[in-house]
């Protein structure tokens, strides 16, 4: 999964899931590309032969071989020798199909195959007749085969994430069977045999296409737990009230407009989810449901909170987030067992006192409604862990806050506040805390109070200063200071020792303090959309630092990137939108390097150093002035993802870069290299025809020759006679020392302002005569 940034968003810097690249032959690569190629095949050698003995286990009653992880393209044929093995892990490989010798372990019990390429599940696992569980979860299995009737051991069939239509009406021959797991499929109904199944206890068709069940499925005296959420359902069988021992019935994600009232009479139920779906009431009969601990009612249309719900006194969790809901009524205080209450999003403008009478309360959700304050009692909730205020009318935080003791997590973004309540720095659990998107122009020095704070997201508020107190914080992990006005940092800042992550981002920050090279413990730092004049240095002495974000978008673009950038040990380094020309040669320092982008700028051309970055993953240069890529490119073999979209491409041209492929790419670069070369040479020849002893001294000048050059060149080729000489190693003295800006377009260019037009019109013809014959 990739990684998310402290705002949610996907991290732009890390690098892709790895890909097959295609590799030609080296035979037929030109020179050094073909030794790249042969070291890749060396890498992708095929390891030797699992010694599966080495990962028997035996105790005595169980044999048990674990090749979960081993990469395993085949179930290795030793495997089959173990005619004693009863369990059989072969999770997470590469296993498109299961051997047919797999019938020879007469004796196996457990076979697990999850994650891994399975088709479909072979003749012979139907002929472990003493087989109790198989699981094949998140494979490309497309049907369960009639076949399944002769397992009648069978006690847990575990399917999800595949790729199954139907269930066979065999399935109800599998009277032992007590844990049916097919979610994440594309099922489409049940069979009336699974009536049979008179031992299943768990149901499991979540994320299916299904859009009714079988009434069969409610003959299944002993099932515990029906989950159908995410499918298509409206209503349940009239015999559904007939479940005399269901206690878990999930319906979240399904299209039922109502609760079916035979839901009332399912008194054993202790948790009934029914999240996202069109539900507008819940019936008075909601208070038959005596045992319930659980009810999820979240994304519906609800529209009020019936009194009888409140009678449910086991409820210990309730979410009714994202509704309608105006009013939370009085007896909500009944509900005395209830530790977490989800009510946010909804039309909510007050807090009854009596919420504050539910003295187990852990967690209380209210985000996204209309609350401008809490009742005093809030003091009574001794065990509140969390409390969540964000996106309400907040102008000043109730000081009721301050006597919750045990408060770890706070999160009040998207208010008006602009200050803490007296004593919130006594809150000494205090462990995450959101003031963001608030109206605070001060730093909340309470703050400083809590040692033990580890997360502080105060981004989007209008601070300038940050007090030097916040070098108390000792467990501080993640600090979010985005989007201020802050335009120093004093060096006590860097006394936060633990630090992680830093976003100082959006500010109007011009230098950064050279005490940041003794912060250890930062990995991830954002000094986007700043001030800068220069970049500044000493990021690149922060000793453990992994991210770095420098996009200046909306900040003070920089021109160059400085040579420190050697002493680097970053893997992910972002300088879109500033306007760098090229890049150090010095990149080649940075070892660890995964992932560079510079999107955005004006780089015309790359060191040749880039091309020493082996761990190179991700190079994004969109939107800049490149031409060309430097002669040896193609040694960044490990190179993923290349986007150069938007630049002026020649060499090689955009349609061969955008295959991203490595080889190809350093193929047509030392073919045009190749041309480029000889064709700058008979230029060389041209010119040195053209130019007579006045015109070669003014072009050296033109050029900016050193002086000293000019006078060797003029000594040593002295005389009429040696003119041509002279012209033709001044321009290699040119090649050589504008290195790759050396470029025949540069030529013309040069010569074009000089204003020898005659000599620039000859060089132009050779130009495209050459690419006349390269055509």
């Amino acid at each position: 999964m990739k990684e998310t940034g402290m705002d949610g968003s996907v991290d732009p810097l890390e690098p892709p899931e790895d890909q097959d690249v295609p590799q030609e032959n080296p035979e037929d690569a030109p020179n050094g590309v073909g030794e790249t190629s042969q070291e890749l095949t060396e890498v992708e050698e095929e390891p030797e032969p699992l010694n599966v003995e080495d990962y028997l286990f035996d105790d005595g009653q169980n044999v048990t071989m674990d090749l979960n992880e081993q990469m395993l393209m085949v179930v290795p044929e030793g495997v089959f020798a173990f005619e004693k093995l009863t369990h059989l892990m072969l999770a997470d490989n590469g296993l498109t199909s299961i051997p047919d010798d797999i019938e020879r372990l007469v004796n196996l019990e457990i076979l697990e195959v999850p994650n891994n390429k399975l088709g479909s599940i072979s003749s012979s696992v139907y002929l472990l007749y003493h087989l109790r569980v198989l699981d094949c979860s998140n494979n490309e299995i497309c049907e369960i085969r009639p076949d399944i009737a002769s397992l009648l051991d069978m006690r847990e069939l575990v399917l999800n994430g595949n790729r199954l239509t139907r269930i066979p009406a065999q399935i109800g021959y599998l009277e032992q069977l007590e844990y049916l797991i097919l979610s994440e499929n594309r099922i489409s109904e049940l069979p009336n045999t699974i009536g049979h199944c008179q031992s299943l206890k768990v149901l499991a068709l979540e994320r299916n296409i299904l859009d009714f069940i079988t009434p069969e499925v409610c003959k299944i005296e002993e099932l515990r737990r029906l989950a159908l959420s995410g499918n298509h359902i409206t209503n349940l069988p009239r015999e559904t009230e007939n479940f005399t021992c269901l206690e878990q019935l999930l319906l979240d994600d399904n299209e039922f407009e109502f609760v079916p009232v035979q839901v009332y009479w399912m008194e054993t139920l202790t948790e009934l989810a029914f999240s996202g779906n069109k539900l507008k009431e819940i019936q008075p009969e909601i208070g038959n449901l005596k045992n319930l601990i659980i009810l999820g009612l979240n994304n519906n249309q609800i529209e009020a909170i019936p009194d009888e719900l409140c009678d449910l006194n086991l409820i210990e969790v309730l979410g009714l987030e994202n509704n309608k809901i105006k009013v939370i009524p009085d007896n909500i205080s009944n509900l005395y067992n209830l530790k977490e209450i989800y009510v946010g999003n909804n039309c909510i403008e007050e807090i009854p006192e009596n919420l504050c009478w539910c003295s187990n309360l852990e967690v209380i959700s209210l985000l996204k409604n209309k609350i401008s304050d809490l009742p005093v009692e809030l003091e009574n909730l001794r065990r509140l862990h969390s409390l969540v205020l964000s996106d309400n009318a907040f102008e000043i935080l109730p000081p009721a806050i301050s006597s919750l003791h045990g408060l770890e997590i706070f999160l009040a973004d998207g208010n008006k506040a602009s200050e803490l309540p007296e004593d919130f720095g006594n809150m000494s659990k205090m462990k995450q805390i959101n003031l963001s998107r608030n109206a605070f122009t001060e730093f909340p020095k309470s703050l400083c109070s809590l040692r033990g704070l580890e997360v502080l997201d105060i981004r989007h508020n209008q601070l300038q200063v940050i007090p030097n107190e916040v070098s108390r914080f000792e467990r501080m992990r993640v600090l979010n200071l985005s989007n201020n006005q802050i335009r120093s940092l004093d060096p006590e800042f860097c006394g936060i020792k633990n630090l992680h992550v830093l976003d100082l981002s959006d500010n109007l920050l011009d230098d950064i303090p050279e005490e940041f090279e003794g912060m250890d413990e930062l990995t991830d730092l954002d000094i986007s959309n700043n001030q800068f004049l220069q970049f500044p240095k000493i990021v690149f002495a922060i000793p453990n630092l992994e991210r770095l974000k420098y996009d200046q978008k909306n900040g003070h673009p920089t021109p160059s990137l400085p040579d420190e950038v050697e002493f680097s040990g970053l893997s992910y380094l972002i300088v879109s939108n500033n306007s760098l020309r090229t890049l150090p040669n010095t990149i080649n320092g940075m070892k660890n390097i995964q992932s560079f982008v510079a999107d955005n700028n004006d780089i015309c051309v790359l060191p040749e150093a880039l091309c020493e970055l082996k761990n190179l993953k991700v190079l994004h240069l969109n939107n800049n002035s490149l031409t060309s890529l430097p002669e040896n490119f193609d040694n960044l073999s490990g190179l993923k993802d290349l986007r150069l979209y938007n630049n002026p491409m020649k060499t090689p041209p955009m349609d061969i870069c955008v295959s991203g492929v490595m080889q190809p790419i350093g193929r047509f670069i030392r073919r045009a290299m190749e041309r480029e070369e000889l064709l700058l040479l008979k230029m060389f020849e041209e010119i040195k025809t053209s130019l007579d002893k006045n015109e070669i001294r003014y072009m050296m000048k033109k050029f900016r020759f050193p002086d000293t050059k000019i006078t060797e060149l003029e000594q040593t080729y002295h005389g009429k006679d040696r003119i041509q000489d002279r012209v033709y190693n001044a321009m290699l003295f040119w090649k050589d020392f504008k290195g790759p800006l050396a470029t025949i377009d540069e030529l013309i260019r040069v010569f074009h302002i000089v204003g020898y037009e005659e000599l620039c019109t000859k060089l132009k013809a050779m130009k495209i005569f050459a690419q006349r014959l390269r055509f």
